[in-house]
Formats: C-alpha cells, sequence, structure tokens
C-alpha cells in the first residue's frame, strides 16, 4: 500500500507541475495576444535563415504591416537584396520590383516566385498570421513551457509547439518561439524537421508598435 501511495503521489506532482508549465505557455501566448489587439501598425527588422533540400537562404527584411494585412517587405541583405513586395489584402495580390528593374510585377501570393524557399507567403511572417499558425497547432498538435532564457540582451519565455503532422506545415515538425517578457512579442523562432533538425530561425530586432508612417508607405 505504501508504495501504491507514494505512486499516485508522485503521479499527481507529475502531473501539476505538467499543468502549471503547460498554463505558463499558455499564459505567455495570450499575452501576445493581447499586446497583438489594439496594434494597427508595427515595423520590424526580420533576419532568417532558411533550408531545404541541402539548399539555404539568408536574408535581412525590413518588414511593416498595417491593419487589414497589408505588408511590405524590403530586403536589405543576403537573397533578393534590393528587391521589394507589397501585399495588398484588398486585392489579395502582391507587388514585388526586383533589384535593377524599374517596374514592379503583380504576382498572386500563391505564386511560387513570390514564396520563400521553403513556401512561406509573404504574410505568413506577420504576427497577425503566426497567431493564427498557433491556433493551427492547438488543433493539431501540443503546446508546452521551455523556460526562460535571453535574446540580444532581452528576457524571453520560451514555448514550444509541435505537430505529428509536418507534411501539412511546410516540413515543420516543432517550432519553439522566444516571446519578450515585456512586450509579448516574438523576439526569435527555430524550426525543426521532422528528424529534429534545424531547418530555419527567424530574430526580430528594432520592433516598433503604432509607428507614423508615410501615406504612401504601402504603395511602390
Amino acid at each position: 500500500m505504501r508504495k501504491l501511495a507514494t505512486k499516485l503521489i508522485v503521479a499527481a506532482v507529475v502531473l501539476s507541475v505538467t499543468t502549471i508549465r503547460g498554463g505558463q505557455a499558455e499564459e505567455a501566448l495570450q499575452k501576445m495576444r493581447n499586446a497583438w489587439k489594439p496594434v494597427n501598425q508595427y515595423t520590424v527588422r526580420l533576419v532568417s535563415y532558411l533550408e531545404k533540400d541541402g539548399k539555404t537562404s539568408n536574408s535581412t527584411i525590413d518588414l511593416s504591416y498595417k491593419r487589414p494585412g497589408w505588408v511590405k517587405i524590403e530586403v536589405i541583405e543576403g537573397d533578393k537584396k534590393g528587391s521589394v513586395g507589397l501585399y495588398d489584402p484588398n486585392k489579395d495580390r502582391i507587388q514585388v520590383k526586383w533589384a535593377g528593374i524599374a517596374l514592379p510585377v503583380h504576382l498572386s501570393p500563391d505564386a511560387k516566385i513570390a514564396k520563400s524557399m521553403r513556401g512561406e507567403k509573404i504574410y505568413s511572417i506577420t504576427f497577425e498570421k503566426m497567431l493564427e499558425h498557433a491556433d493551427w497547432y492547438l488543433a493539431n498538435g501540443s503546446l508546452s513551457w521551455v523556460g526562460e532564457e535571453t535574446v540580444d540582451g532581452v528576457a524571453c519565455a520560451v514555448i514550444e509547439f509541435k505537430t505529428s503532422r509536418p507534411e501539412k506545415n511546410l516540413g515543420i515538425a516543432r517550432e519553439r518561439w522566444w516571446l519578450n517578457k515585456s512586450t509579448g512579442f516574438i523576439r526569435k523562432i527555430n524550426g525543426f524537421d521532422a528528424n529534429g533538425k534545424k531547418v530555419q530561425w527567424s530574430i526580430f530586432r528594432d520592433l516598433k508598435l503604432n509607428p507614423d508612417l508615410p501615406e504612401d508607405h504601402f504603395k511602390l
């Protein structure tokens, strides 16, 4: 009986700790959701790395977002440096101005040439779509608490999503988010394939919420 009681106590403690950690992850994610609600527009610098089929891609992008879904990206370093892309949510189309080409090209966001190496669309890297993607993970996988770490000297809550359906998730089976404990927003993301290999990472810097932007900012 004593052994059984001990096992039950240990199981209860483990369940309690797991529940608390799961709650911490949910709280960190909810903090981002709450922080996102009053944001009408934002700008951020995104440094990213992608890998697929032995090929790699590195880039530094200045991203601007405005409700209800306007997205502008300017590649300032790395692959396709000098290119600019603009997504119009009203027309559901992208204008792309490649480096060295004077006139923009109009494309569907589903066009292969308009996607990243791993298949992300131009608006996939916005906070709005990332929160929607978190919902996908919750419906098709799990969320857990990892702990706390610093990124570029910023204290972050670290959470992790997992899915058993990487084929429905551009080959990503596990995704770890570092959320700024002060602002609630993403500071860093790592993505892993089904074999546990890190195949993508992104770092978000110089985030500005509701900045004053020129009236013609979302035009090419």
